[in-house]
């Protein structure tokens, strides 16, 4: 495929940053979930296209609540509350203990990534190039930052923020304390999420059909894996790196020691995002408008839940 084809169907087809460009009009006729967060016993989803922020339980997969949210896309749980970014250019923060909304702060504009390094969140903006850093007390915005082109998931390893820069092929290693550039590193084509298995640094390269892990300390390259069509999460289960293959409708188990395949197994449609619970796996199937428990030691699927938090047949 030409690279310049090739880029054009990843725009079409990654979800930070296809999701931050669509109209909302479009988002609308998904009606699909998007991505999934853990805050210890429950799965947090979002739903975009009925603008909910959905609570399930991680145990059986049953509903517990929806809250109202706007344009949610990623999640993440900063061990009290719960923050979705939106292509509509807000963060929204939620009290992961009820549901309630606690207030929604301007992302500095349409964004797609999030990352929280402990006081701070911090958003990935594809179309200025940019992450910006928000104070997570109070949501006033403490800085912008320059990264590389169409920057997509975020992640805090304890020390930098890591970008994965989809445009240019690169991961950007920046200070939080200042957002200033630590280093910059070549990776796979469009590169889209992140996991950190406590010393390496892991990310799914959607264009190549590989996933890459660099070390941690100096982003040296210790190894490229082949994983199945367009892969896009990433997650770490205490020993193997688990991926969801977009293009295949499966996901595939890495041994995180050497990056080897150990398992391939099918999901639902269109598989995106992944989560880790602390015991099982959840996968996201974009397609099939569900989320598929699995666990870890053999793939097998546990249960496959609506946002209806019902089981499917």
């Amino acid at each position: 495929m030409p690279k310049k084809v090739k880029m054009i169907f990843c725009l079409a087809a990654c979800f930070g940053v296809i999701f931050t460009f669509l109209p909302r009009p479009a988002l609308a006729e998904a009606g699909k979930p998007v991505a999934a967060a853990v805050d210890g016993e429950n799965i947090w989803v979002t739903d975009n296209s009925n603008h909910q922020l959905v609570r399930l339980r991680a145990s059986d997969g049953s509903l517990i609540a929806a809250y109202s949210v706007s344009s949610p896309l990623r999640v993440l749980h900063d061990g009290i509350n719960v923050w979705t970014v939106s292509n509509a250019g807000i963060v929204t923060k939620v009290h992961a203990k009820d549901g309630v909304v606690l207030a929604s702060y301007p992302a500095g504009g349409p964004a797609s990534g999030i990352a929280f390094d402990g006081e701070n969140v911090w958003v990935s903006n594809p179309e200025s190039d940019k992450v910006t850093k928000i104070r997570a007390s109070d949501g006033s915005i403490v800085g912008s930052y320059t990264v590389g082109k169409s920057p997509d998931g975020l992640l805090f390893d304890g020390k930098f923020i890591w970008v994965a820069d989809s445009g240019a092929n690169t991961v950007t290693k920046v200070r939080p304390s200042d957002g200033s550039t630590a280093a910059t590193y070549t990776v796979g084509d469009n590169p889209a999420e992140f996991a950190f298995d406590g010393q390496n640094i892991w990310v799914t390269n959607y264009g190549s059909h590989t996933v890459t892990k660099l070390r941690s300390g100096d982003g040296s390259v210790i190894g490229t894996y082949s994983v199945g069509k367009f892969p896009r999460g990433i997650v770490f289960d205490k020993a193997n790196i688990w991926v969801t293959d977009y293009g295949d409708n499966k996901v595939t188990k890495l041994r995180a020691s050497d990056g080897m395949v150990v398992g391939t197994y099918n999901v639902g449609r269109d598989p995106a995002e992944i989560t880790f619970d602390g015991s099982n796996i959840w996968v996201i199937n974009y397609g099939s408008g569900n989320l598929m428990k699995i666990k870890p030691a053999d793939g097998s699927t546990i249960g496959t839940f609506t946002l209806a938090g019902h089981a499917n047949p």
